[in-house]
């Protein structure tokens, strides 16, 4: 599996309309989720195949920003 964090320019629940069908469909309810809180309006996708390009047309295709962010779990010293 595959994690990967977006930076975006969703600013709550109510931007999810347009874009929860689509990505429920694609990876699954508990595989996406928002931090609204943070300053970026972070995205996270969990996937087991390459979806950044997929991730990045479903937000521009719906009027949003996104930008991936590097991502490493060396950071996190796992």
């Amino acid at each position: 599996m595959n994690i990967v964090i977006f930076k975006t320019s969703v600013q709550g629940k109510s931007d999810l309309i347009s874009i929860k069908p689509i990505m429920n469909t694609l990876f699954g309810e508990k595989n996406w989720s928002f931090a609204f809180e943070d300053v970026d309006k972070i995205l996270r996708v969990v996937s087991s195949v390459p979806c950044v390009a997929a991730v990045r047309q479903i937000l521009m295709d719906n009027g949003f920003l996104c930008e991936e962010l590097p991502y490493s779990l060396d950071e996190f010293k796992v």
